[in-house]
């Protein structure tokens, strides 16, 4: 019974995110979709809007990043970039499935910004968007969000052609992510984590540094090395994530959850800590985070908590120093 009852409460939970987004989210000129799957049996649908209503038409560059190339090798490719771009009239809307309109990648993340004719970035905050994954084999769907950045200015303002999250071009991306619950893992409660290194580039290995804490204001500290995109279950970064732990080696509070309480949960925050290349290393990198909640075949998913600003933001730079 209990069981069911979080099941129904994560089936819930997706929902919610789509009917009650009453939380000041903005529209930009940038769009970061964290994910798409294109996975044996999986489908990623990816809608974005353009919400201009007197405007001309806008063209919109997708940057696929790919972390991983088709099946059957399913091989690291090293977050190649793969570009299509699509033109939105007034009011417009383009809804698409991520295979069709890249069957080069496989698995990464993606981000949409408006441009002008000649190729240069442009100062259009109108962009809207939603991913929905479908994972067929496993009757398992969930949606997220895009993170909206805002445009400072027009065009690529220092030369080195690529997306500043730096302030000047776009808005800074948070200094550190705020995840408001996980469930303790368990062999059915197994909830991932979807990691994007935002500083440094393809050339990059990135650290996080987690503080964790358990229901009972315990705190924890991990730490966890990625290369440019990774999803990740939460017990592979630490075993304080699982309920075996919360429960038996901490001290957690025994009435909680309230109604459930042989389940765990706890909460975490997590800040980029370094990022590395062969030759160079770059202290306090922006990084992004977002939290795939899954019991059985039910599962959800929204944007963490943000906090602070970190301007060290590029996409995507391909040199061993993260410069261009």
């Amino acid at each position: 019974m209990i069981y069911r009852r979080i099941a129904t409460l994560l089936a819930l939970a997706g929902l919610a995110g789509s009917v009650l987004a009453v939380d000041g989210r903005n529209a930009g000129s940038l769009l970061l979709f964290p994910e798409f799957d294109n996975s044996m049996g999986c489908v990623t649908v990816v809608t974005v809007t353009n919400t201009d209503a007197a405007g001309g038409d806008v063209d919109v560059e997708f940057v696929y990043i790919g972390r991983y190339g088709p099946d059957p090798r399913n091989y690291d490719i090293d977050c190649e970039e793969f570009n299509r771009t699509e033109t939105l009239t007034a009011n417009d809307t383009l809804t698409l499935l991520t295979y069709f309109h890249n069957p080069q990648h496989e698995q990464g993340y993606l981000y949409v910004f408006a441009r002008d004719g000649i190729n240069s970035p442009i100062d259009h905050d109108y962009l809207i968007g939603n991913t929905l994954t479908v994972e067929g084999l496993a009757s398992f769907e969930y949606s997220i969000n895009p993170v909206a950045y805002v445009a400072m200015a027009s065009g690529d303002t220092n030369g080195n052609g690529l997306r500043d999250l730096d302030g000047t071009e776009y808005e800074t991306s948070a200094d550190e992510i705020l995840v408001p619950r996980f469930f303790g893992q368990t062999k059915s409660i197994r909830s991932e984590l979807i990691l994007i290194g935002l500083t440094g580039g393809a050339a990059f290995d990135t650290k996080v540094d987690f503080l964790i804490y358990n229901d009972n204001e315990e705190e924890f500290s991990a730490e966890h090395d990625f290369y440019c995109w990774d999803r990740v279950y939460l017990e592979e970064i630490s075993a304080i994530f699982t309920n075996d732990y919360l429960a038996n080696w901490t001290n957690d509070d025994p009435g909680e959850i309230l109604g459930a309480d042989t389940y765990e949960t706890g909460w975490f925050r997590m800040t980029g800590a370094q990022a590395s290349s062969s030759s160079t290393t770059i202290m306090d990198p922006a990084v992004y985070g977002v939290l795939v909640e899954r019991l059985g075949n039910k599962g959800a998913s929204d944007l963490p908590f943000e906090v602070g600003s970190n301007a060290n933001g590029k996409l995507l730079a391909r040199n061993l120093d993260g410069s261009f």
